[in-house]
């Protein structure tokens, strides 16, 4: 999307913006509302099952949720913060403004289920990696800054890359630098003992 569009998106007031701390939900489903845009941190897509609830796709700055509002329909999928995040409502007063969203929503999904595939495909470890990666990116920290700082809960984290939260640690144990502590001295056996 150009910045010009960007700029005629935006809404007119900040009241719209919605700050959101990890673990807050944006949006649920079968609500209706506006479509919104991801402007700061990461938001976790999913839907309502017989089984709990099921990751669908992540969504990145920029990105859009709830673009089943240019249709007039209830959102079909849940979204929480996965970090401290920040979406703001889009105003859509004219046609082409729509019809750019809706071009801007195809062209996501495409890239965001490419994506997806990757978070719950192959070894646990290379799938926290990207996860690991991704929010890295999402967020403007550097890979190794994201890995020593808060991270989302092992549960949430697992649930997107499909795995058991005790794989997830694991998995993050050997991807992690490892932390600079004390280790008590060895104490040597005595003679007689040994």
């Amino acid at each position: 999307m150009t910045q010009e569009v960007l700029q005629d998106t935006q809404p007119a007031t900040a009241a719209e913006a919605r700050a959101l701390a990890m673990g807050e939900r944006l949006l649920d489903a079968g609500q209706v509302g506006p479509v919104w845009r991801v402007t700061r941190g990461v938001f976790r897509l999913e839907r309502l099952s017989d089984e709990g609830w099921s990751f669908v796709q992540l969504a990145l700055p920029g990105d859009l949720i709830g673009v089943e509002a240019l249709c007039s329909d209830a959102y079909a999928f849940g979204a929480t913060a996965v970090v401290d995040s920040e979406a703001v409502a889009l105003t859509l007063e004219s046609d082409s403004l729509r019809h750019q969203v809706l071009a801007d929503a195809f062209l996501q999904q495409q890239r965001r289920s490419a994506e997806a595939v990757r978070l719950r495909s192959g070894t646990v470890a290379s799938r926290v990696d990207h996860f690991l990666a991704t929010l890295a990116h999402a967020t403007g920290v550097i890979t190794q800054r994201v890995r020593d700082c808060d991270l989302p809960y092992l549960r949430d984290i697992a649930l997107i890359v499909d795995s058991a939260p005790e794989s997830v640690c694991r998995a993050m144990g050997s991807l992690v630098a490892p932390r600079t502590r004390a280790r008590p001295a060895r104490r040597k056996l005595s003679p007689a003992l040994a």
